[in-house]
């Protein structure tokens, strides 16, 4: 594959690759992802999806606001927000009071389990879901989902 692969795998092998990564130094929310958008220094959970979506290829709306990509997809392409069947590839915003109204924190999905979602995240960590420092694997309960969006990955060959 070369950089510019666009498929759901592409955007899944991207992913995985920056798992451990830390922002540098702790508790600065200094990253690569952050410094790549312009935004070093701000709470990057969206940096980071945008920072591999681009390394595979993709060209979200540029934002480093969950809030601001969602409104932007539902102003734009709104047969791309979904709200239940999650898949690899699909984008995922998290309410943590569980009334899936606001977009608290964002993440890949690469797996699905029985009522969750099975994530690569930016800025998270175990005690501290959205602000931890931390690129990581994490489950998701479905329940926290407030929409997804699914990009317009090429039909397999």
């Amino acid at each position: 594959m070369t950089l510019y692969d666009k498929t759901i795998d592409r955007v899944l092998d991207v992913a995985e690759l920056q798992l451990g990564y830390t922002e540098q130094p702790k508790n600065s929310n200094r990253t690569k992802y952050g410094a790549w958008l312009g935004l070093d220094g701000q709470p990057w959970c969206m940096s980071f999806v945008q920072w591999v979506f681009k390394r595979a290829g993709f060209n979200l709306f540029r934002t480093g606001s969950c809030t601001a990509l969602v409104d932007q997809y539902r102003r734009a392409a709104p047969a791309q927000i979904i709200t239940e069947g999650f898949r690899p590839g699909d984008i995922v915003f998290f309410d943590w009071s569980g009334q899936r109204k606001i977009t608290e924190h964002v993440g890949i999905v690469v797996d699905t389990a029985p009522g969750s979602v099975i994530t690569i995240e930016g800025n998270t960590a175990v005690g501290d879901d959205s602000n931890g420092g931390a690129v990581m694997r994490r489950t998701r309960p479905l329940a926290l989902i407030t929409c997804a969006i699914r990009p317009k990955y090429p039909a397999a060959k």
